[in-house]
């Protein structure tokens, strides 16, 4: 009697063992539910007029991408204040227009930026002169991107092209930080103030494959000689143009990407946003 209860304590544990080591069946060797979910990119191109302001959010992390106007700032802060975002990861200025610097000191003031990006040249303009000084006022010093940097993004290949030249004939727009962000098999390319030399770059850039499913198309669609060249090579599903109904886009780019079969969006008919898990693309717009 005792050999037959040490046996039957034996087996008793034998089992637990087996059961806590996941040998007893194909469904309890399986990851958890929440480990097989993937996760999803949402990328909102605000309607702030004729400029940009692009925010990025995955589950743990948030990068904005210019910040449109001094006067549409509004517009950010409305939006990280309604879904409880208190703070953001990465700040990226393209260029120094006042479309894309304008609300950078404002969102600066509202919310804890951990890291800010910025092209390597001078400017003097009003908008940019707030934003450095914001920046002091912050203990922030920026990263002057000089050369083909990664950042750490959750779950995506994220990766910043600089202007390759110190002088352009356009003295700002050409000088745009253009980023080029994979998540799954969907890729988004937010190309800035790009013009014509800057377009030139683009496409002689090396290790940068053009192609793109989503494109944030360059300075609010304004035909460049090469933008036909630029468009083919990116060749996108979709496309959002930031504009306002003052300033539309010009007709050659729209005929240009009609011709490609690519999904247009205009920001001046409402903020555009894009949810991914990597493998579909979902827009919608808020007029």
């Amino acid at each position: 009697m005792k050999k037959r209860k040490r046996l039957s304590v034996f087996f008793a544990l034998l089992l637990s063992a087996c059961i806590l080591a996941g040998c007893g069946g194909g469904e309890q060797s399986a990851q958890p539910d929440s480990e097989q979910e993937t996760s999803e990119l949402k990328v909102t191109f605000f309607d702030v007029g004729k400029g940009d302001a692009i925010l990025l959010e995955t589950e743990n992390q948030t990068m904005l991408i210019d910040t449109g106007y001094d006067d549409t700032a509004g517009t950010i802060l409305t939006y990280l204040s309604d879904q409880g975002i208190e703070s953001l990861d990465y700040l990226v200025i393209t260029h120094f227009d006042k479309d894309h610097v304008g609300g950078a000191d404002k969102v600066l003031e509202a919310v804890e930026v951990r890291e800010v990006l910025q092209p390597d040249y001078e400017s003097d303009s009003k908008q940019t002169k707030q934003y450095q000084e914001t920046l002091e006022e912050q203990g922030i010093q920026p990263v002057h991107v000089t050369e083909t940097t990664s950042l750490k993004f959750e779950g995506t290949d994220c990766v910043i092209y600089p202007p390759r030249q110190q002088e352009y004939e356009e003295k700002d727009n050409d000088f745009s930080l253009v980023i080029s962000l994979t998540f799954g098999e969907e890729r988004f390319l937010f190309a800035g103030d790009a013009e014509r030399e800057r377009l030139s770059e683009l496409l002689a850039e090396n290790g940068l494959d053009l192609e793109h499913q989503v494109l944030k198309v360059p300075h609010h669609g304004k035909e460049e000689k090469n933008s036909d060249k630029f468009l083919l090579a990116v060749s996108p599903e979709a496309a959002v143009i930031t504009c306002s109904e003052e300033e539309e886009p010009e007709p050659e780019i729209l005929e240009l990407l009609d011709r490609l079969g690519t999904e247009v969006y205009l920001t001046s008919e409402g903020t555009v946003t894009c949810v991914t898990d990597g493998s579909s693309l979902d827009f919608s717009q808020r007029t």
